[in-house]
This record gives C-alpha cells, structure tokens and sequence, in this order.
C-alpha cells in the first residue's frame, strides 16, 4: 500500500515538474522589436564621394522605410528597428563643382539602439554614436 500511495506520488511530481518547465521554457519568448527614427548620414569621411564633391542628394531604404531622393545635405531619416539589425542600402549624388555624379553605396547591416541616433554609412562602413 505504502510503495503504490509512493508510486502515485511520485507521477503527480514528475507530472508538476513537466508543466513547470513548460510554463518556464514559455516566458522566455521573444517580443517585437520597437521601432524608431534616426539620422542616416553619408558622409565623405567613410568614403562618400571618393572622387571629389559633396553628398547633396540620397536615395535610401531600410527594412522599415525609404525614401525615392532627399535633396541637399548628406542626411535623411529613417524608420529602423530599434537593437536590431537593419538593411541601409543606398545610392548618393555627388555634386563637384558645376555637375555631379552617382554612387552606389553598398548593403549595410547597422543596429541602432536608439531613437534619434545617428548612424554614418559609407564605402569604408558605418558606425553610430
């Protein structure tokens, strides 16, 4: 009698310790990344413009956003995915002098921590402040 009431006791246990570790191995699940905005510049320091000029127009996407051509500067902002990794690729104007030339600016994969961070891209890569 004594060993089976031990038996019984001891499936209930087993059966416990099962729905436990379920129970555990469920609220480590991952959530949604946020979102946010941050400054994508492309400056001439990270090889932007090799040939001479200054950056005056992008065409840019990331994973959550894009934009056709932003004229003027060498900046724009953009919808990225908060501590995760984010796809910038890009094409540049270069103005030098009178004319100006295009430049593609390779694929990079930044993560930005942050809401309003900068984030430079360039043809030597990119970093973030």
């Amino acid at each position: 009698m004594l060993k089976a009431k031990c038996k019984k006791l001891a499936v209930t246990l087993s059966a416990l310790g099962l729905a436990l570790s379920g129970v555990a191995a469920t609220e480590g699940t991952a959530q949604a990344a946020s979102t946010g905005w941050v400054y994508i510049a492309f400056p001439k320091w990270l090889g932007n413009c090799a040939n001479g000029g200054t950056v005056t127009g992008i065409q840019a996407y990331t994973d959550y956003w894009n934009t056709n051509w932003d004229w003027g500067d060498d900046l724009v902002y953009g919808r990225v995915g908060l501590g995760q990794k984010n796809t910038i690729i890009a094409n540049i104007f270069c103005k030098k002098d009178r004319a100006g030339y295009y430049q593609y600016v390779a694929r990079y994969d930044v993560v930005p921590t942050r809401n309003n961070q900068t984030v430079w891209v360039g043809q030597a890569g990119w970093t973030r402040n």
